[in-house]
């Protein structure tokens, strides 16, 4: 599924919870010709009984799924959470909109794939890739990404 996905915005990380040996892990890896990424000894806000147990998350990172891989919902959840992917490479730019798709960065490091759609006073109108707009406060803004929209502001380009 890894494979026959990944183009599709899927992304599979394995979850080890039960101090398996690296090698022992990499022999399965390579016994099952999976090319995911492992991490070990993780922990879990959920509870979950019995292994293997999956975690499904849409493109907005809400949890849409939790159980057994084996179960004949699990694909058809994956498929429908991977319904609202849209590459960030080809995403189209909207007409009028203030900066095109990019990615902005706040002042704690954290990313926003985004395009700037309205400057008013100190906060700008984020649309997201799904086309849902938020607003957010400029100062919360990494440094360069502030001085950016001042600089082009500046400029007239977005009077």
């Amino acid at each position: 599924m890894d494979k026959k996905m990944r183009a599709k915005g899927l992304s599979i990380i394995g979850a080890e919870s039960q101090n398996t040996p690296k090698e022992k892990i990499k022999e399965i890896l390579d016994k099952h010709k999976a090319e995911f990424t492992i991490s070990r000894q993780i922990r879990s806000p959920i509870q979950s009984r019995g292994i293997p147990h999956s975690f499904v998350f849409d493109v907005e990172g809400q949890l849409v799924f939790h159980g057994h891989p084996m179960n004949p919902e699990f694909e058809k959840v994956i498929k429908k959470a991977l319904k609202n992917y849209k590459d960030e490479s080809i995403a189209p730019e909207k007409k009028g909109d203030l900066f095109p798709l990019r990615t902005w960065k706040n002042s704690k490091g954290k990313t926003l794939v985004a395009a700037i759609t309205e400057i008013s006073g100190d906060k700008v109108i984020f649309r997201l890739r799904n086309g849902r707009k938020i607003p957010y406060v400029m100062s919360m803004l990494s440094e360069e990404d502030q001085i950016l929209i001042k600089e082009a502001r500046k400029s007239s380009e977005l009077k």
